[in-house]
C-alpha cells in the first residue's frame, strides 16, 4: 500500500508544477504580446500592430485609428516606456469558466486638467487562450479617448 501513496503523491506534485509552469509561459507569452504591441505604437508599425489584433483585417479602421492616436501621445501615454515595466495580468470575471479571459489594463490620467474634467483613457488588451495570447482578443483597446486630447 505504501508504494501506491508514494506514488500519488508524486503524480499529484507533478500535476501541480506542471500547472504551474503553465501559468508562467502563457504569462510570458502575454508580457512579450504587451512588450510587442507598445513597440509597434511606438514605432508607428501598422502591419506589426495588426499582426497582433486578432482578426484584424475585419477593423482596418478601428486599427489604424487607435494606433494612430497612441502614437500621437505616446509620450504622454507611455513616458519613459514606464507601462512596459508595470504589465500586470488579471483575470476577466465572468459566468462560465471556459470563458474566461486575461487582460492588461492601464489608466492614464490626463495631465494639465486640474479640475478633472477629461475622463481617464483607458487602454484595455484583452486576452483568450484559445486564439492564443500571442493576440488581442478585441481591436477596440481605447476607452475615454475621444476629446483626451483637447486642451
Amino acid at each position: 500500500m505504501k508504494p501506491f501513496k508514494y506514488i500519488s503523491v508524486i503524480l499529484i506534485l507533478l500535476s501541480i508544477s506542471s500547472c504551474v509552469n503553465q501559468q508562467k509561459k502563457d504569462e510570458d507569452q502575454i508580457k512579450n504580446t504587451v512588450r510587442a504591441y507598445w513597440k509597434a505604437v511606438k514605432n508607428n508599425d501598422l502591419q506589426a500592430y495588426n499582426n497582433l489584433i486578432y482578426e484584424s483585417q475585419n477593423y482596418p479602421g478601428v486599427t489604424a485609428s487607435e494606433l494612430n492616436f497612441l502614437y500621437k501621445h505616446y509620450d504622454i501615454v507611455n513616458p519613459k516606456e514606464s507601462l512596459l515595466k508595470n504589465i500586470k495580468i488579471k483575470d476577466t470575471t465572468v459566468m462560465f469558466a471556459e470563458n474566461k479571459q486575461k487582460y492588461v489594463q492601464y489608466t492614464i490620467v490626463k495631465k494639465n486638467d486640474p479640475d478633472n474634467l477629461k475622463k481617464d483613457l483607458i487602454i484595455t488588451l484583452m486576452f483568450y487562450k484559445p486564439i492564443g495570447f500571442n493576440k488581442i482578443n478585441n481591436p477596440v483597446i481605447l476607452e475615454n479617448h475621444i476629446g483626451w486630447d483637447k486642451d
